[in-house]
């Protein structure tokens, strides 16, 4: 059927595309974090997953649990309301402070 060369090269072409296919689904589910300006504050209640990625100590897991939290249990009102979200510390919403608002 095929040389034994032929089918070293197939798997070589099939583990490339694997390998592709998967760093095309990591990129999916965690997206590169825009880095937010000083100047702009980010809508805890209105953004989406890559931009509260983009706010110090928060990552891909932290984003996605806070978004959830908000689905579940309506908007965030202060930035303590957040501390109700699993994962949000006190260093956490130190770092926080001034560039989030609750509109």
């Amino acid at each position: 059927m095929f040389t034994r060369q032929e089918r070293l090269a197939l798997a070589f072409l099939i583990g490339v595309a694997c390998l592709g296919m998967g760093v095309r689904w990591c990129r999916q589910r965690w997206p590169t974090p825009t880095p937010v300006p000083a100047w702009t504050e980010v809508s805890v209640n209105h953004a989406d997953i890559p931009e509260l990625i983009a706010l110090p100590g928060i990552g891909p897991v932290l984003a996605r649990r806070i978004e959830e939290d908000r689905q579940r249990l309506g908007p965030f009102l202060t930035l303590k309301d957040m501390a109700r979200v699993k994962g949000v510390s006190p260093k956490t919403l130190a770092r926080l402070k001034g560039l989030v608002r609750f509109d």
